[in-house]
C-alpha cells in the first residue's frame, strides 16, 4: 500500500494528525482581493521573489497524509535537493519502505532502496512537471511545489486564487505568519517563518470541497544557503541492484 500513498503528501514530511493545527493562533481573517497581485501579503510576495530567484533548494520535511476515500494513512520523511530547471534528488522514507528519485535533467530514475531495484523513464522539462509525473506513477505528491505554482498564479492575478491572512503563531518553536490560500479545487493552510525570506514552516493541504478526502500535513526545515554539487543529480546503481520496470520497483514490499 505504501507505493500508493508514499507522500500523497511533500515534501513534503514529526507531524500532528492530518488537518490538526499545531500553530497557536491570533486569528483575524484578512482576505486579499481576488486577482489583484498588488494585494498579496508582503510575506508571500517576498517568498515568491525568493523562490523565483533561487536556482537550488535543499529542504527536509516530515509528513502525515490520510484519505477517507482510500481509508489509509501514511507518515514519514523526505529530503529534497533541487536545481532548476529539472534536476533533483529526493529521498523518501515511510512505513517499511524507502525510495529515491533522481533526475539528471534527461532521465528520471526511481530506486527502491530496500529491494535494490530501479526503473528509468524520460524526465520532464521542469521540476513541477516531474513532480506531476511522480504523482501519476505512484501517488507521490510534493504539495509544496503545488503551493508554489498557486502562489505564482496568485501573483500573476489569477482571480480564482484567494488568500486570507490568519494571524501569527508558532510551529516547532518558530514564529510564523499563517495564511489560507484556495483555488477552485485545492486549499493550502501555510505557516511562513516571520524572518525573510519567509520560508514555509508548515503546510496543510487538501481538497476545497472535502478536505478530509485526502489531507496532508508537512513540516519543513530549510537549508537557506544550499551548496549542491553537480554530481548530486547523477544516479549510480548501488552494488547488486537490478534494473527493471516501474511497476516492479513500486510494488509494495
Amino acid at each position: 500500500m505504501f507505493s500508493r500513498v508514499l507522500v500523497y503528501v511533500v515534501f513534503f514530511l514529526i507531524v500532528s494528525p492530518a488537518g490538526a493545527q499545531t500553530a497557536t493562533e491570533a486569528v483575524k481573517d484578512v482576505p486579499s482581493a481576488p486577482g489583484d497581485a498588488s494585494s498579496l501579503p508582503p510575506a508571500l510576495k517576498e517568498l515568491r521573489a525568493y523562490i523565483d530567484a533561487q536556482q537550488t533548494m535543499d529542504f527536509k520535511t516530515a509528513f502525515h497524509t490520510s484519505s477517507n476515500v482510500l481509508n489509509i494513512e501514511s507518515q514519514g520523511s523526505a529530503h529534497f535537493l533541487v536545481r532548476k530547471p529539472n534536476q533533483f534528488r529526493i529521498e523518501v522514507s515511510a512505513q517499511n519502505a524507502s525510495y529515491e528519485y533522481v533526475s539528471d535533467g534527461t532521465v528520471l530514475t526511481i530506486l527502491n532502496i530496500p529491494q535494490k531495484t530501479y526503473a528509468q523513464v524520460a524526465a520532464r522539462a521542469t521540476v513541477q512537471g516531474n513532480m506531476s509525473l511522480i504523482a501519476g506513477l505512484m501517488g507521490f505528491q510534493a504539495r509544496i511545489f503545488d503551493f508554489f505554482a498557486a502562489l505564482d498564479q496568485a501573483s500573476d492575478g489569477l482571480a480564482s486564487i484567494q488568500i486570507t491572512a490568519k494571524g501569527a503563531g508558532t510551529v516547532g518553536g518558530r514564529e510564523c505568519d499563517r495564511f489560507i490560500m484556495t483555488s477552485m479545487v485545492e486549499k493550502w493552510d501555510v505557516s511562513l517563518e516571520m524572518p525573510a525570506p519567509h520560508l514555509p514552516c508548515k503546510l496543510v493541504s487538501g481538497d476545497v470541497d472535502d478536505p478530509s478526502a485526502t489531507s496532508q500535513v508537512n513540516e519543513f526545515t530549510w537549508e537557506k544557503a544550499p551548496n549542491i554539487t553537480p554530481d548530486t543529480f547523477v544516479f549510480s546503481p548501488p552494488p547488486g541492484s537490478k534494473k527493471t520496470d516501474v511497476g516492479s520497483v513500486l510494488a509494495a514490499p
